[in-house]
């Protein structure tokens, strides 16, 4: 009886690079582009690592404002700040960097902005404040006191 090959299994941290291998390059074709390789890599990694899920959604919220598609920007948002967790387990040593690079609660707050809610958008600067990712989140953050 012939042995049987197994899978082979990449670690989160090789998955992670290869999402934004693949993304870098849809992405010079545009935002249009970067959405459809990232639907693609939702549908195809059914077992996505959570922590990795994290940065990908970020990446299509990221393409989605581009593109003006402020509902499904809020929603991709949420999902990302939903895996951060995941993103801090699988990666203790490179969370902060992993963290400052990624745009959800730049366009996260922007998103809402421009659906009027502004509360959304103030507790996005909120979180955005306790997790220390810089002043410019408390500017924000007083431009938008108006709505509470």
């Amino acid at each position: 009886m012939a042995k049987r090959n197994e899978p082979v299994r990449k670690s989160v941290k090789d998955t992670l690079e290869d999402l934004l291998a693949g993304h870098r390059e849809a992405a010079f074709s545009g935002p249009e582009s970067a959405l459809k390789y990232l639907r693609r890599t939702f549908e195809a990694q059914a077992s996505l690592p959570n922590a990795v899920k994290a940065v990908a959604y970020d990446l299509s919220g990221e393409a989605q404002a581009q593109c003006g598609h402020w509902e499904a920007c809020t929603e991709s948002v949420a999902l990302a700040l939903g895996y951060l967790p995941d993103l801090e387990a699988a990666f203790p040593h490179e969370f902060r960097r992993l963290l400052e690079g990624l745009s959800c609660f730049e366009r996260g707050i922007q998103a809402h902005s421009e659906l009027g809610d502004f509360h959304g958008a103030l507790e996005l600067c909120e979180r955005a404040i306790a997790l220390g990712l810089g002043a410019h989140y408390a500017a924000k953050r007083d431009s938008l006191q108006w709505a509470r």
